[in-house]
């Protein structure tokens, strides 16, 4: 593992395949990502949208693209642990409907039922 990669792990508490993948074919790929994400993502500073609704937005997103479950599963998560109720998490992804069809929000449907019942990660929150 890289030395990036060590210090990802060590940051955010993960690798994901997508970020060994780009560390392999350039580490400046790989940096430039995380900052592009960090930015994105994860960055406090006061923006036009606030962190809660940045990640109920990338619940959207992710559902209306049919996204992975761990997509669904993390920017959720992430929207709970911000502020957002289940109940935004949930009609973010039932947004997705429209443009995206109702496949799509199945497929979130499922990854979040995880989130919710299986999980147990909200009985933490």
């Amino acid at each position: 593992m890289s030395e990036l990669l060590d210090r990802l792990k060590h940051e955010r508490g993960y690798v994901l395949p997508v970020h060994e993948a780009m560390d392999r074919v350039s580490p400046k790929l790989l940096l430039r990502y995380l900052d592009l994400s960090g930015y994105l993502l994860f960055d406090h500073e006061a923006r036009a949208l606030d962190l809660k609704t940045r990640y109920l937005v990338l619940v959207g997103i992710t559902t209306a693209v049919r996204g992975d479950a761990e997509g669904i599963e993390w920017s959720g998560r992430r929207a709970l642990e911000n502020g957002a109720s289940v109940h935004e998490v949930e009609e973010a992804m039932a947004l997705a409907m429209l443009p995206a069809g109702v496949p799509a929000y199945e497929e979130a449907a499922r990854a979040w039922r995880h989130v919710r019942d299986e999980g147990g990660l909200l009985k933490d929150l």
